[in-house]
């Protein structure tokens, strides 16, 4: 039997490709998803990504939860349980579980998954630890004018990671840790994994569907890509996000 899956990550790391992978296994999706202008389907439904933000709306954010760690963020998320209405995010899982087997994926579910964990339980689904190349992270966010440095990127990823694992360990909830680079040089064997974790037959067809790209070999930005992006980088030093973070720390401490 095919197991509901969640796929916790940040969002440098691949996960279109394997949400769409693991679709290719007839997983619901959602009744419409994100697709990035000119680029391509997330795979990412589009009612969760609604509801993620008013979570982050409802906890008072307002920063950038793409380059930002935060602990006490965290805590403010699943503290909302029990404080704002649930019935929406209810509805939502009553929706999903009609079309079972699901995949949810939305790069805040690092930070609300602690939320919907109230509404779901353990052995309703499982849960996909999505990683890559720190370097590879890098070049993505550059080429796409995220501005920081490869310490700062290093570090939240990593603490990312960290709080997915103790998340799914806390919980008591299975998991899988898949690398988006082995996915592509070697497809087989992570193709065996996730049909082992999550009872499906997945091909590598399967992948090839999606991935359009050559497979059997470790993906990486070419070379005009990698001077174009240490290019941006060079230009906008001054401006990366992590020295402005401090700047703003560092003035709202002063007033």
């Amino acid at each position: 039997m095919k197991q509901n899956s969640i796929i916790l990550t940040s969002g440098l790391t691949g996960s279109s490709v394997l949400t769409g992978f693991i679709s290719q296994a007839g997983y619901w999706t959602g009744r419409s998803t994100h697709k990035k202008i000119g680029e391509y389907d997330t795979y990412e439904n589009s009612r969760l990504i609604e509801l993620n933000q008013s979570l982050l709306a409802a906890a008072g954010y307002a920063g950038n939860y793409m380059t930002e760690f935060s602990p006490a963020l965290l805590r403010t998320i699943e503290s909302l349980y029990g404080a704002i209405d649930d019935t929406p995010y209810r509805q939502f899982v009553a929706e999903c579980n009609e079309h079972q087997p699901w995949v949810w994926k939305d790069p805040r579910l690092w930070l609300t998954i602690r939320f919907w964990k109230h509404l779901l339980t353990p052995d309703q689904c499982r849960f996909i630890l999505l990683s890559r190349s720190i370097w590879q992270c890098w070049m993505s966010a550059l080429l796409r004018r995220q501005v920081r440095s490869y310490g700062d990127l290093n570090s939240y990823e990593r603490n990312v990671l960290e709080t997915n694992r103790a998340f799914v360990r806390d919980w008591g909830a299975a998991s899988l840790e898949v690398r988006y680079d082995q996915m592509i040089a070697d497809p087989p064997s992570v193709a065996d994994d996730l049909n082992r974790f999550l009872g499906t037959e997945l091909t590598v067809k399967d992948l090839q569907a999606i991935y359009t790209k050559p497979l059997y070999t470790a993906p990486k930005a070419s070379l005009p890509d990698t001077v174009k992006a240490l290019l941006i980088y060079a230009k906008n030093y001054s401006q990366r996000s992590d020295t402005m973070r401090g700047k703003i720390a560092v003035t709202g401490a002063s007033r």
